[in-house]
């Protein structure tokens, strides 16, 4: 299963909180169903890929690990792994 969430909100370092740049997003998410020995007998892993650029279209070139706020109130935890791509962090 392939969903998309994308929008606008307020990112910030993890490790310097005190600034936060708005920015807009895209993350594509895939969704495995697993099954597996136990209960219940089948699991869900997802995987994440996208793009947080500032809403002057620049990308943000820090690699490392940032808090995105979405306009919906969602927080997200974000890797910016290098060369432009980002990742969901589990919760």
């Amino acid at each position: 299963m392939l969903e998309a969430i994308e929008g606008r909100g307020k990112l910030e370092d993890w490790d310097v909180p005190k600034v936060q740049m708005p920015v807009v997003y895209r993350f594509q998410i895939r969704t495995e169903i697993l099954n597996r020995a136990g209960f219940p007998p089948v699991a869900a892993r997802k995987h994440s890929i996208g793009l947080v650029q500032t809403l002057s279209g620049d990308c943000i070139s820090g690699e490392g690990y940032y808090r995105l706020f979405a306009e919906d109130g969602e927080i997200l935890k974000v890797q910016n792994v290098g060369l432009g791509q980002w990742v969901i962090l589990a919760s």
